[in-house]
């Protein structure tokens, strides 16, 4: 679950030549500013401070993960939620907008951070 009010980390895949080689690798971490749905696919805009850098040109895969969503509940490690497609990056002002486009299933909640 999406929680709105958590900061989140986008995460690429990583550059490789095969899929030994190849992680997932941080691009930068922010907030979630707005999330929209329609027609089954979430659109999703994140402010990241500073610039974001993607390293990966041949992919436009990005994970969102959060911190307490892991597999164990109410952990602090960082836990998948969402695993979308890069839309487009807007860099002024020392941070980045970054919109990205989740095509599956996904639930959203605006529940407090410390929930």
């Amino acid at each position: 679950m999406i929680r709105l009010n958590r900061p989140v980390k986008l995460l690429e895949w990583g550059e490789g030549t095969n899929t030994l080689n190849q992680r997932w690798e941080e691009i930068g971490e922010g907030n979630i500013l707005s999330s929209k749905r329609k027609a089954g696919v979430t659109t999703m805009v994140v402010e990241v401070k500073g610039a974001v850098q993607k390293k990966n040109p041949k992919d436009d895969s990005v994970k969102v993960v959060q911190r307490g969503e892991g597999m164990t509940a109410r952990s602090q490690m960082w836990g998948e939620v969402a695993l979308g497609r890069l839309k487009s990056i807007d860099s002024a002002a020392g941070r980045s907008l970054v919109s990205l486009e989740i095509s599956a299933a996904t639930k959203v909640d605006r529940a407090l951070p410390g929930l």
